[in-house]
Formats: C-alpha cells, sequence, structure tokens
C-alpha cells in the first residue's frame, strides 16, 4: 500500500524532486537529437565538408565527434537517477539500479564494427535492456501510485505513465529484429534501431516530464 503522504508543492524537497524528473526527462528526450544534430553539424563545417551522414543507433555516435557529449549526457542521465529517491524504498532503489546501468551504458561502448558479440557489446547491450526495462517498470508500476484520492489530473497522468512504459518496452524488445537480414536489407536504409531507440528515450523523457509536474500538473496539489 502507498502510503506516503503528499507534501505542500512549496516544499524545498519537493521542489527539488519535481526538478530532478525534469532534468531526468529534458536529457533522455534530448539525447539522441543532440548526437544527431551535432555529429551533422561537424561533418558540415570541415573543411571539406563530409557527406552527411545519420549513424544507425545511438550507441554509434560513441565513436563519432559526439562521444563526449554522449558520455556527458548519459553520465547525467545517471547521476540524477542516483540521486533520486523517490516516495518510498522501492523507488529509491529502482531509480538507483537504472543509474548504476545507465553508467555502464557511457563506459561500456558497443563494439565500432558490425559484430556485436565481443563481451563489451554484450554488455552495453545487455545493461541497456535491463535500464529501459527498469525505467519502464518505475512508469507503469511505481508512478501510477496515488496516496490517496487521485484528481483529475492525477488520472490522465497515470494513462502517460502506462503508455510510456509499454511503449519504451516494445522498442526496446523491437531493436534486436534490426539484427535479422532479411529485415536488415528491407528497411536498415531507415535507421530502424535509432528510430526505435529515440522512441524510446522520449516515452522516458515524457514520462519522467509528467512526473516533475512539467505536463498535467495538479492545480493545488503534490505530483505523484
Amino acid at each position: 500500500m502507498y502510503t506516503t503522504q503528499p507534501l505542500p508543492t512549496e516544499s524545498p524537497l519537493i521542489m527539488s524532486y519535481l526538478t530532478l524528473r525534469k532534468v531526468v526527462g529534458f536529457l533522455g528526450i534530448l539525447l539522441a537529437p543532440i548526437l544527431v544534430l551535432g555529429s551533422l553539424l561537424q561533418d558540415l563545417i570541415q573543411k571539406p565538408p563530409k557527406p552527411l551522414v545519420i549513424l544507425p543507433s545511438v550507441s554509434a555516435y560513441y565513436y563519432s565527434g559526439m562521444r563526449n557529449e554522449m558520455e556527458g549526457i548519459l553520465c547525467g542521465i545517471a547521476m540524477f537517477l542516483l540521486a533520486y529517491r523517490g516516495y518510498s524504498k522501492q523507488d529509491s532503489i529502482i531509480s538507483k539500479l537504472a543509474g548504476f546501468f545507465a553508467v555502464c551504458i557511457a563506459f561500456f561502448p558497443t563494439s565500432a564494427t558490425d559484430d556485436k558479440t565481443d563481451p563489451i557489446s554484450i554488455v552495453h547491450y545487455v545493461t541497456a535492456g535491463i535500464f529501459f526495462a527498469l525505467l519502464a517498470y518505475m512508469s507503469v508500476f511505481l508512478f501510477t501510485k496515488s496516496a490517496g484520492h487521485m484528481t483529475q489530473q492525477k488520472v490522465q497522468r497515470n494513462r502517460v505513465y502506462r503508455v510510456c512504459g509499454i511503449v519504451m518496452a516494445v522498442s526496446v524488445i523491437g531493436i534486436p529484429i534490426d539484427g535479422i537480414k532479411l529485415v536488415a536489407a528491407a528497411i536498415g536504409s531507415l535507421k530502424p534501431t535509432l528510430v526505435l531507440e529515440v522512441i524510446a528515450l522520449t516515452s522516458f523523457g515524457i514520462s519522467w516530464l509528467v512526473k516533475g509536474g512539467f505536463i498535467l500538473k495538479d492545480k493545488a496539489a503534490a505530483i505523484q
């Protein structure tokens, strides 16, 4: 039973939690656009300009000129998740585990080649899968909890949390399909892995922005 009592929205503690959630949400949404647009801009200003290429996945940008930005944003997400405590012990444990796996994603990069069977690449993909599974769990099962009467906005937020969690899970499950040769040959030019990663990251970001009161905020109550 979720018994934690909501605190006034003016409480410094609650305000810091709301800010933390919003920062995590924005970092999640902006990660892929920053990497893609930054890499294209770097290619464009080269002398002579390099051909503009969108890489097949977020992970592939580790080997681009946006490596530092990628590592920095992932470490930023990890830091905020590790610092987040939430309303219950379960919130704290799950978020800290997600933060730990975000660090693993950053420091165990995927291989630069098409062969992703080396140990470091395997660690990268396993930790990325666990990371999104934990975030999906938080969105569907933790963010939807309530300390008491649910407002109209809370009901709407719960719908968003569940949709975001399900979309995250489905997107991550779909990523390995790109490894099937027939699928890669048919739609590889559309960058399906990158598209699914963007969808998962955007869903993650929206969930945390809603949790942080950026969207669908109660008029005079703590965000749950």
